[in-house]
């Protein structure tokens, strides 16, 4: 789990958190890339936006530096977050507003609302300024090294690229042909396919108050379109195979670790969820099985079990360590589209490049130009 709670946004009131314009604006003059086997016709790769991504010391997440009324703070990149966050000593650093009303309801992870959220009155990322933009408020585990989470929000208006050997952040106009993004040196690229899902959907849809036949129709329009829209509360998603299995799998920039629900791991491949023992020892640091070996190991309540292949498309990682994470029986159904069977955390994406064609709905996969350490 990343810093920030995963959350999901209803909206039942025509709030300045309903009409706001997501859309940054480029404040300066965007940087032609060329790019290889690129066909005249469709112009040069525009680059909006670059930031440097630093390593947090768990050792492979990662965070990026941004401007919020007018003050640094590096927010934690998290795809699984939905939207993006702040911390609450971030808030009060950066002297933001806070909004609570109980028409507007955010809920967690595990379905329990929670009132409040942040209204930026200036933002920057790189090149790209933006005002007004909501930021949910994170009663998560507050971390003093991160503001905060930068989510999906804030990057499916654009490409955006994660080059995790220079740790480079950037971000990309859409305005290009489909597949001509490549710019970087590499043996081999892959496209898979990415869907954007409404995590509002895994909830009781958005409602609008009865009251609301009285608002003038272009409100109304408005409340009913945001409450639908496909950016608040975001997973990104694409299929992958593991040992031989296809599964739909949930990429999160925000999680250490991979993992993989314990029904899916028994069904699928027979790896049963060991039982803890009364007199079992104290959790240890996880001791990852050397290549090529397969093993499963149990750490206080974390079981981990070393898989062969993980594939993308054309690319594939060797001996993935995924986390067995137990689920209530009967809640969640093995295979079950609405909540993915494995989530690709940190461990495996920091070995890979990673562009994401968001105007494609389309993620383009290469091997990492630098070895992670």
């Amino acid at each position: 789990m990343s810093t920030g709670a995963r959350w999901v946004l209803r909206l039942e009131v025509c709030l300045r958190i309903a009409v706001y314009a997501l859309v940054l604006v480029i404040s300066s003059g965007a940087r032609s890339v060329d790019a290889n086997a690129r066909s005249q016709s469709c112009g040069p790769l525009q680059e909006i936006a670059s930031l440097t991504m630093s390593v947090l010391p768990d050792g492979s997440r990662v965070s990026v530096p941004l401007i919020i009324n007018g003050k640094p703070v590096n927010l934690l990149v998290d795809t699984g977050t939905g939207m993006s966050s702040l911390t609450k000593p971030a808030a009060a650093m950066l002297h933001v507003r806070k909004r609570s009303s109980p028409a507007v309801h955010l809920v967690d992870k595990d379905g329990m609302k929670v009132n409040g959220y942040y209204i930026v009155d200036s933002f920057q990322l790189g090149k790209l300024t933006a005002k007004d933009i909501p930021f949910l408020q994170d009663i998560g585990d507050e971390d003093t090294r991160i503001g905060g989470a930068m989510g999906p929000d804030l990057m499916v208006r654009y490409d955006v690229e994660m080059d995790f050997g220079q740790e480079r952040l950037s971000y990309f106009s859409q305005d290009h042909c489909p597949a001509h993004i490549l710019h970087w040196s590499s043996d081999a690229v892959t496209q898979v396919p990415i869907s954007i899902r409404e995590r509002a959907r895994d909830y009781p849809p958005a409602m609008l108050p009865s009251g609301s036949l009285d608002l003038p129709s272009g409100i109304l329009e408005g409340m009913i379109a945001r409450a639908g829209a496909s950016i608040l509360g975001t997973d990104i998603r694409t299929k992958v195979m593991l040992d031989g299995h296809e599964f739909t799998a949930n990429i999160d920039t925000g999680l250490v670790n991979s993992t993989i629900n314990s029904k899916a791991a028994q069904d699928y491949f027979g790896v049963k969820l060991e039982e803890r023992k009364a007199d079992a020892p104290q959790a240890q640091p996880d001791q990852p099985a050397a290549t090529g070996v397969e093993a499963v190991i149990v750490t206080a309540s974390r079981q981990q079990h070393r898989f062969h292949n993980l594939t993308f498309g054309g690319v594939t990682v060797v001996n993935p360590l995924f986390i067995v994470k137990p689920v209530p029986m009967g809640v969640r159904r093995a295979g079950d589209p609405a909540s993915p069977d494995i989530t690709i955390g940190m461990n495996v994406l920091r070995k890979l490049h990673l562009y994401f064609a968001f105007g494609e709905r389309m993620l383009y996969v290469s091997a990492s130009s630098v070895r992670p350490q």
